[in-house]
């Protein structure tokens, strides 16, 4: 076993290693960073075989990189469970000052907060040091050992680095098949990525490592040899010329050669040459497994004189040490060198050396040296493994927890405390969401005697695996033993949440609400917990009697959004869905953006992702829908990186809602295959349906095709007959009345003009009266009556709502809304009628297309502008909009950034709601100023305001 401490990884220095060759990926790289240097943000990813010298090659780029500032960490093995590792250790480069305002990214902070929350930290110290001190590199080496929080963070900041100079390099062996796939996936994902793949040196590479490693010059027919021999991997190289001694490599008839062998082998025999205090210390080093002082490793190998130890250490190229640095530290060069030494080490002597590294360590990597010194089961050490375990379970660090209580099974006597154990570690890796760990151990948990704990790791195990019926049985089972124990416990509650889970995700809402309270009725459970469920709670009354009744599940919390403490985050989302369900648009603002808040400065909420993506639906339903596009673009950024499945339908859902209302529709398409796409590997759940179905809806709405609309909502529908009568219904209670009124829009639009005022008094009935409701119902209540040849009543419902929406918006009320894209609808459908039966003056009509047409210029409606015009054009007018050719030519992006910094946010505030960097609002700001002819906030204000 091998154990690293999280030691800050200074860049490693490349000049006292022998590097030859590698042209092209040199040029490759070289090329990368002189992009990065002309503002070009670039990923290159290093792939190759364990040894074949990508290291080498990064520390090659480092070194010419001295006009960067180089952020340089390293995955390890035994590290891959501590949250935030990697990126603790690239902060550790950076000036404390400089680092100070962004506490989640110290190893304290990351451990706890969403991979978002750290990234949007990461961005902006990025961002800082462009600002002070130019380009900057981040390198990851080993990419493919680096903590789950760590890889979600990366890939967060490579997706949102829209307009920096960074270059990030990451590296990772071939054969990890999980990690070069997702590296793959980002590298395709981005427009600047570039793949580099090592293989082995050439021949005349190999003859130039032995000429200065051995300061011989080799026949040809000698190096042709070599290189068969090594197949020119590098490390191989290294050892084969450090165990063949020169006088053979001199004699090319020599025949001494040792055959073919494995390269720890080679490794071997080379220990094998050394004195014993070289190879003690050396053993140190393999233990140990960090870069530690010359001293400590001395320490714990027992060498007396470890300068002289390490001589010899140095020249048969195992050993990197830095003697210009204060205490010295070395390191083994690779881990292939310490896999090797350490497995050459006996059982007595590892024993020794284990015991005395759980001195010389913090107390976090001593934990694996006492488990590694233990020779057999040790009562002691598993009891206080369960109790560390348990204590980082509560703490939020479900892997490191894993690890310790696996650790603690390990070393059990009794079976019971060994398979509570196991099986409390599978549960705890499970709760990662990530279980290939836990997956493995499936047939140990299956061994195990029969209890709940038992069934309901399995359970999720089943769910995990996407066998949904077979998991939840085996959930409901470990949910009810659990409840029928004298204590119920957390089993109870682990039970009941994943099982709550499985049945929302089909509907279940009266299931889903019975499983919740009875698993909240447990008590003793803690806050965070307590939240969770009543939010599910409250979630399974939403589906089954909708979100009136919700709503009363969560008046327990404040009325404020911004007073509730960050354990009710989640509740406070739900409270946030249901008023956006319900058409109260501002007070499903205001919870949802408290939400997104506090997730952003590291809080944590388990909907964050969720939460955010209905935050865009709200803003587009307001009429904000530059806010809405980058709330969608950032929550399906976070999806992404944190590799969600649940829930991401509602992001891709919001970004459909723009796309179409732009007239974007190659983008809005692929979004809704995306969805379609989604929907049906999940074997068609409730909620996915639901945002698939409405997204097609929206998309045939833009597009003016009410059939389209009908086909799109049919997943939606349940029809019937009452009687004689045929009737349509909605299934499900979600966004029922937006829902309701596409449904009737759609009717209209066919001629199932029955049926269209059965489904408008339905709306009527379930609606309170306020908000932007008001504004569909008249549009839709005008739309029949001119459908039913009712002309004048749909002039006097079309009048007396607009002259009402004039009249609120003089003076609007605190929690009322504008809609602007709703009310203009209404403006147009009036406009024309007027125009189609000559009622009123052309001045009149003129300003109801007019002040539509306004309205959908602000917003960028491509569609519903280009209907405008043609109708304007129709009686021999053209509009004269607000919104002119600059703001026109303004991206989605930089109208984001203007619209922030209009509305007060300083720089920093604008990039950190935006999960940007400092330097891309800069960047977007001077692109703003210079297409708009400006050149300050103050008239980038008046200029938006006026046009």
């Amino acid at each position: 076993m091998s154990v690293a401490t999280s030691a800050a990884y200074p860049v490693p220095d490349a000049r006292a290693e022998v590097f030859v060759g590698r042209h092209r990926e040199c040029d490759l790289l070289a090329a990368c960073a002189g992009k990065v240097r002309d503002g070009q943000a670039w990923l290159a990813v290093v792939e190759g075989e364990a040894g074949i010298g990508k290291s080498a090659l990064v520390r090659r780029l480092a070194s010419s990189l001295e006009d960067f500032t180089v952020l340089w960490a390293a995955g390890d093995a035994s590290e891959t469970d501590l949250p935030g590792g990697v990126i603790s250790q690239l902060i550790r480069r950076v000036d404390h000052d400089l680092a100070a305002p962004f506490p989640l990214l110290a190893l304290h902070g990351a451990g706890v907060a969403s991979a978002n929350a750290v990234a949007g930290q990461l961005l902006l110290l990025l961002g800082v040091l462009q600002e002070s001190k130019g380009p900057v590199a981040i390198v990851v080496d080993d990419v493919h050992w680096a903590d789950q929080l760590s890889v979600q963070v990366l890939g967060f900041v490579l997706r949102r680095l829209w307009a920096d100079r960074v270059l990030t390099v990451l590296v990772s062996r071939s054969e990890e098949e999980d990690t070069v796939g997702t590296l793959d996936r980002l590298v395709r994902s981005l427009e600047r990525a570039v793949s580099v793949e090592i293989g082995g040196l050439g021949e005349d590479d190999v003859a130039l490592v032995a000429r200065r490693l051995l300061d011989v010059r080799l026949a040809p027919q000698l190096v042709e040899r070599l290189h068969s021999y090594t197949k020119g991997h590098p490390l191989y190289l290294r050892t084969v010329l450090a165990e063949v001694p020169v006088q053979t490599l001199r004699d090319e008839t020599a025949q001494r050669w040792p055959a073919p062998r494995t390269l720890r082998a080679s490794i071997r025999t080379v220990l094998e040459q050394l004195p014993a205090d070289s190879v003690a210390l050396l053993e140190a080093m393999a233990v140990l497994a960090a870069r530690l002082p010359l001293a400590t490793v001395a320490r714990v190998a027992g060498t007396p004189d470890p300068a002289k130890a390490l001589g010899p250490a140095l020249r048969a190229g195992l050993v990197r040490w830095w003697p210009e640095e204060s205490q010295s530290p070395v390191t083994l060069v690779h881990a292939l060198q310490r896999d090797a030494v350490y497995d050459a080490i006996d059982p007595e002597r590892r024993h020794a050396l284990h015991l005395a590294a759980a001195g010389v360590v913090p107390t976090g990597a001593a934990w694996a040296h006492r488990v590694a010194a233990a020779v057999s089961v040790d009562p002691g050490l598993a009891a206080e493994l369960e109790q560390s375990g348990t204590a980082e379970a509560a703490a939020g660090r479900n892997a490191l927890a894993a690890t310790r209580l696996q650790w603690a099974a390990e070393l059990s006597e009794a079976r019971a405390d060994r398979e509570r154990r196991l099986l409390t570690a599978c549960a705890q890796s499970l709760l990662t969401m990530r279980p290939v760990a836990a997956m493995t151990m499936r047939p140990q948990v299956e061994d195990c005697a029969l209890s709940p704990l038992r069934g309901c790791v399995l359970g999720v195990m089943e769910m995990l695996s996407g066998r949904f019926p077979a998991a939840e049985a085996r959930l409901t089972e470990a949910w009810r033993e659990a409840l029928a124990e004298p204590e119920p416990g957390w089993v109870a509650v682990l039970a009941g949440t994943f099982l709550a889970t499985i049945m929302i995700r089909d509907g279940r809402g009266a299931e889903t609400a019975e499983v919740a309270a009875r698993t909240l009725a447990v008590g003793d459970l803690d806050p965070a917990t307590t939240d969770l469920t009543r939010t599910m709670l409250a979630t399974g009354v939403l589906w089954d009697q909708g979100p009136r009744s919700a709503l009363r599940r969560l008046d327990h919390l404040p009325a404020e959004a911004t007073e509730a403490p960050n354990d009710q985050l989640d509740s406070l989302a739900t409270r946030g869905v249901c008023n956006l369900f319900l058409a109260r648009i501002p007070a499903a603002r205001a919870d949802l953006a408290a939400v997104a808040l506090r997730d952003r400065q590291g809080a944590g909420s388990k909907l964050g992702h969720l939460s955010l993506a209905l935050l865009a639906v709200a803003e587009y339903v307001a009429g904000d829908w530059n806010a809405a596009e980058s709330a969608a673009d950032r929550a399906q950024t976070i999806a992404a990186a944190q590799d969600h499945v649940f829930g991401d339908a509602a992001a891709g859902f919001a970004a459909v809602c723009v796309l179409a209302g732009r007239g974007r529709w190659d983008e809005a398409l692929a979004q809704i295959d995306t969805l379609d796409r989604m929907n049906r590997a999940f074997g068609s759940p409730a909620a996915e349906t639901v945002f698939w179905a409405m997204a097609g809806t929206v998309l045939a709405q833009a597009r003016a095709d009410p059939a389209a609309m009908l086909r799109s909502l049919e997943p939606l529908l349940d029809r019937g007959t009452d009687g004689a009568q045929e009737r349509i219904r909605l299934r499900y209670k979600p966004f029922w009345l937006w829902q309701q009124s596409l449904l009737a829009e759609a009717l209209i639009g066919v001629g199932e003009l029955e049926a269209a005022e059965q489904a408008i008094d339905a709306l009527v009935r379930e609606h309170d009266g306020t908000g932007y409701l008001r504004l569909v119902l008249a549009r839709l209540g005008g739309h029949l009556a001119e459908a039913q040849e009712r002309p004048g009543d749909a002039l006097a419902i079309y009048g007396q709502a607009v002259a009402e929406a004039a009249e609120a918006a003089e003076t609007p009320a605190a929690d009322d809304d504008d809609a602007p894209f709703f009310r203009a609808l209404l403006e147009h459908r009036y406009a024309r009628l007027l125009v189609a039966t000559g009622s009123g003056s052309r001045r009149e009509a003129a300003r109801w297309f007019r002040s539509a047409h306004d309205r959908f210029s602000a917003l960028r409606a491509t569609p519903f502008l280009e209907r405008c015009d043609a109708d304007l054009a129709a009686i021999g007018l053209t509009a004269l909009g607000r919104t002119s050719s600059r703001v026109l030519a303004l991206t989605e992006r930089e109208l984001s950034v203007a619209h922030l910094i209009v509305d007060g946010r300083t720089n920093q505030e604008a990039a950190a709601e935006l999960y940007v960097s400092q330097k891309t609002v800069e960047y977007h700001l001077s692109n703003i100023y210079a297409k708009m002819g400006i050149s300050s906030r103050r008239q980038l204000g008046e200029a938006l305001r006026t046009e």
